[in-house]
């Protein structure tokens, strides 16, 4: 196993959690454009639509080089870390409210994860 095969997993798993943020940003700047081609081509021009989109390349080129060296029944339990950060960045950073079930959740992820983890 390679050295690069946990930092690549780790940054894949952050930059996948970052990026729907993005994306989220993206959709409120063109709001009421419905889905059209026009719709299309405001998003793909969107200065927070082409970061959450090389975070979701870069996500995914880190997550192919991990999966080269790591078990995938490790990595795809640890995909749902990615969930966890998102949901935290929703909270901080879009101010979308997260009711008490959510964080319940959040927590058996994170519970889940460790014992995924542990081996």
């Amino acid at each position: 196993m390679r050295v690069i095969a946990y930092p690549s997993l780790g940054a894949s798993l952050v930059l996948a959690g970052i990026s729907p943020i993005f994306f989220k940003l993206a959709l409120v700047q063109i709001k009421g454009e419905g889905l059209s081609l026009g719709a299309v081509k405001a998003f793909l021009t969107n200065k927070y639509a082409i970061i959450g989109l090389t975070f979701y390349a870069l996500s995914s080129l880190l997550w192919l080089i991990s999966l080269s060296d790591l078990p995938a029944s490790l990595m795809y339990p640890l995909l749902n870390l990615a969930y966890v950060l998102t949901v935290l960045l929703a909270s901080v950073y879009l101010k979308e409210p997260v009711h008490a079930l959510r964080w319940i959740g959040v927590f058996l992820i994170i519970v889940g994860s460790i014992l995924v983890g542990i081996n």
